[in-house]
């Protein structure tokens, strides 16, 4: 099944890091988010990608492009005659990865409809190039096979940020809570129909018109998720995925 990777976006609110690259190149552990994600997929069959560029799309051009030679271990002798390049080993993934320009000031919902021609008439992943999970890919196909739904998307809980109170009418806290989880949010790792398209083709979110439209017609399913996700937003964000990363147990290497 291919799997279409959102990573066009400006990422602003990490600016720190986005001035120079775009989003989805942002390095957990020594590599992309993008290469981490790509290698979740990769670790339940998925080798077929198409990723949609935007922002510095370029750059993510010439990372694919050049991966071969920074996957290898070479020996290069210079002569008269031109460079002799000897692979002595190599850890490449066996993946088919189309690189397209989606548009520089576009939205989600643009973005998969500009790439409807490398689709076909099969059903596609579908995900944001900043989240990581352990999500179990085959249940959420497999349910999603089961209905009739157009998109099913991966809700979770995330952890809320700060403690809830709770007061009455003498300003005297009745409850307090501390970071209750908050609702279900759309985590990424979806799966979806080429009738999908049929809702696309304004530059609008995908989240907004298209899936609205999509609940109106009961056909946008949800697989629940209890499971590790983390989405990579802000500076505190990755600073918490490198944690992770350097730690013992790290949720979405599931792969040697």
């Amino acid at each position: 099944m291919k799997v279409v990777i959102l990573a066009g976006g400006y990422g602003t609110r990490l600016s720190e890091e986005t001035r120079v690259l775009p989003k989805p190149m942002i390095e957990i552990g020594g590599m992309p988010i993008l290469w981490h994600i790509m290698k979740y997929y990769y670790s339940f069959g998925h080798k077929e990608f198409i990723i949609c560029l935007g922002y510095k799309g370029y750059i993510i051009k010439e990372y694919f492009y050049n991966y071969w030679l920074r996957s290898s271990d070479i020996t290069l002798r210079t002569l008269a005659s031109g460079n002799d390049i000897k692979v002595v080993h190599s850890a490449v993934e066996d993946w088919s990865i189309t690189l397209a320009d989606t548009g520089h000031d576009v939205q989600t919902g643009l973005r998969i409809k500009n790439i409807e021609k490398y689709i076909g008439n099969d059903s596609f992943m579908l995900t944001y190039g900043d989240g990581v999970s352990d999500v179990d890919l085959n249940a959420l196909v497999e349910q999603h096979k089961n209905t009739n739904n157009v998109v099913t998307i991966t809700a979770i809980q995330p952890q809320g940020r700060f403690g809830e109170v709770d007061f009455d009418g003498n300003k005297r806290v009745s409850a307090f809570n501390e970071k209750r989880k908050s609702k279900y949010i759309n985590a990424g790792f979806m799966v979806a129909e080429p009738e999908l398209f049929k809702y696309l083709g304004k530059n609008e979110p995908l989240e907004f018109a298209p899936f609205e439209a999509i609940v109106r017609d009961g056909k946008l399913g949800v697989y629940p998720h209890e499971g590790f996700w983390k989405c990579m937003d802000t500076l505190s964000d990755l600073n918490i995925l490198e944690r992770i990363w350097n730690g013992k147990n790290v949720p979405w290497k599931v792969w040697e």
